[in-house]
């Protein structure tokens, strides 16, 4: 709008150079958290591609949350995009670029979304549990504003591209895949989700509790309907080396906790296909 020309030259940052005109943000879902980001994402159908553009300028102006707006929400759309919430935290919280700063709000948003996600998706119109998600999914895009997310949003944006699968659907689905491969990297942040979620780690060790963060992940995402795998959505084999490589290209797998190759990308599809 302020700036002409052709919308896919201004893919990554600050590739622009006026300003954007200001916004006002409404969030509409507990997941995205993109009343806080200073991102974009933008299918380009012509190359099944999800294409990022960033700028710090992008910050909206004023985010207005109101949790009345959920008030008649589809179970499904509340429960996939409060994995997607719970998917920006997870990642943003143990991935290389995490601080105690952003630590904090992802913490935070973790423990709401464990509180409240199973009953926001029975009720979506029950205040306290619309707030308590709306308040986490801001807290969540706080966090990977900053410290950015993992080898699962790399993943997912392909998915979607060539697949239309639906974004926190493809977040919900891996998120346990990639969290089993990152668990070599992890110093303790995993007991911490377990018990955030709900589970009883009081008398583990750290690498004790850690199988219980991805098992806590699984059944709160089997609880809510999420598919389990992605062949349920019409995803196929023959086109994971295109996705792989589309995935290889997210700044997100430089920071993802432990050290990713195109081979592992390309394992964890297949393991999230069945």
């Amino acid at each position: 709008m302020t700036n002409g020309g052709d919308l896919e030259s201004y893919e990554g940052p600050e590739k622009y150079k006026n300003p954007p005109l200001p916004t006002i943000c409404v969030p509409t879902t507990a997941g995205t958290g993109s009343e806080t980001t200073a991102m974009t994402v933008i299918t380009v159908k012509s190359r099944n591609y999800k294409m990022t553009i960033l700028g710090k300028s992008m910050l909206p102006s004023v985010a207005l949350l109101d949790p009345s707006i959920f008030s008649k929400m589809p179970p499904f759309i509340a429960a996939s995009t409060g994995m997607d919430a719970l998917t920006h935290a997870i990642e943003s919280y143990i991935n290389l670029a995490s601080n105690s700063f952003t630590n904090a709000f992802a913490v935070e948003a973790i423990r709401l979304i464990g509180k409240y996600l199973r009953h926001f998706v029975a009720q979506a119109s029950d205040l306290e549990a619309a707030t308590g998600m709306l308040v986490a999914s801001n807290l969540a895009g706080i966090a990977f504003d900053i410290s950015r997310l993992g080898n699962c949003h790399a993943m997912a944006h392909p998915l979607g591209g060539f697949f239309d699968v639906p974004h926190g659907v493809a977040n919900s689905i891996l998120l346990p895949h990639v969290m089993k491969f990152n668990m070599l990297a992890d110093q303790g942040k995993y007991k911490v989700i377990a018990q955030l979620l709900g589970e009883d780690v009081s008398r583990m060790t750290d690498l004790e509790a850690a199988p219980l963060a991805v098992e806590a992940v699984e059944k709160l995402s089997r609880d809510i309907g999420i598919p389990e795998n992605l062949g349920l959505y019409g995803v196929t084999e023959d086109k994971i080396p295109e996705m792989s490589k589309d995935a290889m290209l997210s700044g997100n797998i430089k920071i993802n906790p432990r050290v990713t190759k195109i081979a592992d990308i390309e394992a964890l599809y297949r393991a999230a296909l069945k």
